[in-house]
């Protein structure tokens, strides 16, 4: 539950101050947070011993694969940053949300409750779960924060997206595809 939990919090960070903060001053933030955590990644493969006390102190924030790969937070970072930088307020936050509440969701649901495998470690009721939470998150942000600028057929659309995507066994990491493709389906669809 570490790594869901930090992935949710992590996420749920940049939506919030994205509807407080100016773009320019978020995507300063992000490009820092990317030069930073780049350096973490190039520190971690150049010195093992950092790399493993890294792994040791910090089990269950990383995926067992990503002891000797990068792990997900460049990705992460570098989607949110994408999405701020193409995509307007209501779509950039609605996209972010989709990726935290969406992802965090199907990783819960699909390890306890997952049976029927679409593509390992994916599983139809993970992705079940993630395509339901981002039409709720995305009525939510219609009906409270952008009435105006999200339309039903595009929460749907996009959310059905997102979830193939986050489902789809592709080279490029969720963290980043999910947002950039969620945001393009939500502003073509508005």
């Amino acid at each position: 539950m570490k790594r869901p939990l930090f992935h949710f919090i992590g996420g749920m960070i940049f939506p919030i101050a994205y509807y407080f903060i100016d773009r320019e001053i978020l995507l300063r933030i992000m490009a820092a947070a990317l030069v930073l955590v780049l350096l973490f990644e190039l520190v971690r493969a150049k010195y093992p011993l950092f790399n493993n006390w890294t792994w040791q102190n910090f089990r269950g924030f990383f995926k067992e694969n990503e002891k000797k790969t990068v792990t997900g937070m460049p990705y992460f970072i570098s989607g949110i940053l994408v999405t701020v930088l193409f995509f307007d307020k209501p779509i950039a936050i609605t996209a972010l949300c989709f990726l935290t509440f969406g992802d965090v969701t199907a990783a819960i649901i699909g390890k306890k409750f997952g049976r029927y495998k679409l593509f390992p470690p994916r599983s139809m009721e993970g992705s079940a779960a993630f395509f339901i939470i981002a039409i709720l998150v995305g009525f939510i942000l219609k009906q409270y924060f952008f009435p105006a600028d999200l339309t039903v057929i595009a929460i749907l659309a996009s959310a059905f997206i997102a979830a193939v995507v986050e489902t789809l066994p592709i080279a490029l990491d969720d963290n980043l595809t999910i947002p950039i493709i969620a945001g393009a389906a939500l502003h073509l669809l508005r």
